[in-house]
């Protein structure tokens, strides 16, 4: 009885762990994809579709990139060329192009 009551609590605070890491990563990519719009827009539906669209390894490259792109703009109001990036963050902006078409 003992040793189920230890496991519950395990998997109660690995479940935790899990929610609150996925919950953070989200936020990042929310934030790298509000950069620069206002809250009044449709940019925060967009995001939010957007980010159920871009999973796993590409999401941390996807909002680097957005944040590089976004930078970019701001500096010299012109947009990112891709072939500046990285691999890992090419592949990351082409997820975010393709998450945003499917969203608009």
């Amino acid at each position: 009885m003992k040793a189920i009551s230890i496991l519950l609590r395990c998997a109660a605070v690995g479940g935790a762990i899990l929610a609150f890491a996925t919950a953070a990563q989200a936020d990042e990519f929310m934030d790298a994809c509000m950069l620069g719009n206002s809250p009044a827009t449709d940019m925060p539906k967009t995001c939010a579709c957007m980010s159920t669209k871009i999973t796993g390894e590409a999401r941390a490259d996807a909002a680097e990139a957005l944040r590089r792109s976004y930078k970019a703009m701001s500096d010299t109001s012109k947009g990112i060329d891709p072939s500046t990036l990285p691999p890992n963050l090419m592949r990351g902006l082409q997820a975010a192009v393709l998450a945003q078409a499917d969203c608009m």
